[in-house]
Formats: structure tokens, C-alpha cells, sequence
């Protein structure tokens, strides 16, 4: 297992609406962990790069409903 983390910036204020997508979004094959920013701004997804790729994880938050663009770091 190599661990990775991947950060978005949300587009949308973060709700109930939202928090119920994160939590669903969680149980993604591949997906360790999912972190709220303190400032409430961002995720930061820890997964599993021998099973997803960048793109995957990407593809999943769009599928889950949660507006986010990626933060190249």
C-alpha cells in the first residue's frame, strides 16, 4: 500500500448536505481518510495510490457530489 494525499479546495460552504456526501465518499474503494481543513476551506484525501490515481480520486468526489477543485501543491 503506498498512502497519498490529495488536497481540493471546496467551491460550496460546507453544510449537512455536504458533511452526508463527504462521509458517503469515504467508503470509496482505495480511500484511508478524509479531512476537513481548520479554516473549513478544503479536503484532504489520503488513498491508496496502488489502487487509484489522482484522476480516480477526482472522478469519486465529482460522483459523490462534492464541488471541489484540485490544489496542485
Amino acid at each position: 500500500m503506498t498512502k497519498v494525499e490529495i488536497s481540493f479546495r471546496l467551491r460550496a460552504p460546507l453544510d449537512d448536505t455536504m458533511m452526508d456526501r463527504i462521509t458517503r465518499a469515504h467508503s470509496t474503494y482505495g480511500f484511508n481518510r478524509i479531512r476537513v481543513s481548520p479554516d473549513l476551506t478544503a479536503l484532504h484525501v489520503d488513498y491508496d495510490a496502488t489502487r487509484l490515481t489522482p484522476l480516480d480520486v477526482e472522478a469519486a468526489m465529482a460522483r459523490a457530489g462534492i464541488p471541489a477543485d484540485r490544489i496542485d501543491e
